[in-house]
């Protein structure tokens, strides 16, 4: 008993020294960064986050990133040209949360961990990272050795095999992680260019199967059909056709091959067009069904008539793709006449503005929304971005306007938006803009405007017709003038807006003006416009046969809006 006191004594007071340690370790780095922490490989062990973020910024800047990119032990290319933004500020949060998440188990395990092995934050840069992949591409360019691909070559009635050279060819995948990964930390950084051998070596049963096949063909044909085209292959192009390393087929032959049928074959699906005449539909442009070469399939099919060695016709295999409207489907849709419009005009927008509301509208136009489906804005228009076509414009984001991809879609979707409502649609997503913009009050009371944002903001309405309806988007680039054209089949509905109560106006706050070092001193310019605030309410609603079938009231709160202007300094930016 009393050895059993004794052990329960000793774990007590090893018990409470261990605390006692742990709640001293925690007292001593409680607003400071944990031992065997380092940021880029900075170590920054007991600073707080002043502390560290000086630290780390210093050190970018005593010992600036420099990436060099090597071959064949000299400099082949430097990255000096690409602008690279650290975020320090996140690395030092990141740091200083280490060992202070989760419960108490978690925090200590943590720390105890850290101590024992350390811990690396990596610094996030931020860069053009097309400009990046354009330098890489144009670096592997010139620095991969094209290989030499065994081939065949006929000698009089002799097949004969002309072995290759094996190339050289750059990791572009592997470089690029490796850049990314030496651009967080400070200093020179060299790195090797990864290189992959491409081997040209023969596989002689391939070319054993190939020269039998060969023999087979002398002066037979192998023809390739497709509707109304046909290519007839000649004993030569059969032969550049069989591969010699592992492969049936010659890839690169193949590949050559397809590209000079592939615009003969493939067509992209186009919806039949319908054009309106007095609120009536009428054919205008029959349906596409689109074709695309089936590759795996052909590639198939082609080893298995090279290697019969049969005069034959190769029926080119495809992938086909039907168009949503056909021409035959008119009176099954329902599409007969105009059913709701709407209208907005876009002056003094900017030319990356102008070209943004086209585009969008074209993506938009010619949109089927079937009985009983919603219509999604976000879905019909698709990714916005500088990768999709869309040009620079001013954008509402985080409480600013500023320059983003895309500007100018909501005037899309505004008139959209005006159309549904016409068209006595039921309105079953929109959002107001943050404040009132000038483009949408232009032809139109304020508070009948409709923003879009992926993934937070959305037009959405509700085709409840009992027929099919076509959206058809028209944008007068000149005129800066948009209409959207609802048609269907009408069940006698009609809609109507009260006007718009407004209150609660509030004038815009002082204007702002923020010092900016990379403009001249002097200098000012103006990135943000004011408005006025204010509550704009209207009533939607819809009757039929004298009857009320749908009613809404649409609130939009407008937030007032500074004038914000960059005044020049004339400082140099310190990166």
């Amino acid at each position: 008993m009393t050895k059993l006191k004794y052990i329960l004594g000793v774990i007590i007071v090893l018990c409470l020294m261990a605390l006692a340690i742990i709640t001293g370790y925690s007292l001593a780095f409680r607003k400071l960064i944990y031992p065997r922490i380092k940021i880029a490989g900075i170590e920054v062990t007991g600073t707080n986050k002043e502390e560290a973020l000086r630290l780390v910024s210093t050190y970018f800047e005593t010992k600036p990133n420099q990436v060099v990119l090597m071959a064949e032990g000299k400099e082949v290319a430097n990255l000096n040209s690409i602008k690279v933004e650290w975020d320090d500020l996140w690395a030092v949060d990141q740091a200083l949360g280490i060992g202070r998440s989760g419960n108490i188990l978690t925090k200590i395990s943590e720390q105890v961990k850290t101590l024992v092995n350390g811990a690396e934050i990596t610094v996030p840069v931020r860069l053009d990272r097309t400009e990046l992949r354009d330098l890489i591409e144009e670096l592997a360019d010139k620095e991969d050795q094209q290989p030499v691909w065994p081939k065949l070559v006929r000698e009089g009635k002799e097949v004969k095999v002309i072995l290759g050279k094996n190339g050289v060819e750059i990791k572009k995948d592997d470089l690029t992680t490796e850049v990314l990964a030496k651009l967080a930390l400070p200093g020179r950084h060299e790195i090797k260019l990864p290189e992959m051998i491409v081997d040209t070596s023969i596989n002689s049963k391939t070319v054993a199967v190939a020269m039998a096949a060969l023999n087979k063909w002398g002066d037979k044909k192998l023809t390739l059909r497709f509707r109304d085209y046909q290519k007839t292959l000649s004993f030569d192009e059969i032969m550049t056709l069989f591969g010699l390393t592992n492969e049936t087929i010659d890839v690169i032959h193949f590949e050559t091959m397809v590209n000079t049928i592939r615009p003969a074959i493939e067509v992209e699906p186009r919806d039949a067009v319908f054009i309106f005449e007095n609120n009536k539909v009428n054919e205008f442009k029959p349906e596409v069904i689109g074709a695309t070469i089936d590759i795996p399939n052909f590639k198939e099919k082609l080893a298995e008539a090279l290697l019969a060695g049969e005069e034959k016709e190769l029926e080119i295999p495809t992938i086909l793709t039907y168009p949503k409207i056909r021409t035959g489907d008119i009176n099954n849709l329902g599409i007969k006449e105009l059913i709701g419009s709407g209208k907005s005009t876009f002056f003094h927008s900017i030319p990356g503005r102008v070209f943004n509301v086209n585009l969008a509208a074209s993506r938009v136009n010619w949109t089927l929304v079937a009985p009983g489906e919603e219509f999604s804005f976000v879905n019909a228009v698709g990714d916005i971005s500088k990768a999709t076509g869309y040009q620079t414009a001013y954008i509402i984001s985080a409480g600013r306007t500023v320059l983003g991809d895309g500007g100018g879609v909501c005037q899309v979707s505004t008139t959209t938006f005006r159309a549904a409502l016409d068209a006595g649609l039921p309105i079953t997503e929109r959002k107001a803009h943050a404040y009132r913009v000038g483009y949408y009050e232009q032809d139109s009371p304020p508070g009948i405007d409709a923003t879009v944002y992926y993934p937070t903001a959305d037009l959405k309405f509700l085709n409840d017709t009992g027929n099919y309806i076509l959206i058809q988007e028209e944008v007068d680039t000149k005129k800066l003038a948009m209409k959207v054209n609802i048609y269907g089949t009408s069940d006698g509905r009609k809609s109507s807006l009260s006007a718009p109560r407004i209150s609660n106006q509030s004038a815009p706050p002082p204007t702002m003006y923020i010092d900016d070092p990379t403009l001249p001193l002097g200098t000012t310019k103006q990135v943000d416009w004011s408005a006025w605030g204010a509550k704009v309410v209207f009533d939607y609603k819809v009757v039929r046969n004298g009857e009320s079938i749908y009613e809404k009231t649409f609130v939009s709160n407008y937030q007032p809006w500074q004038a914000i202007y960059l005044k020049g300094t004339g400082d140099l930016a310190a990166r």
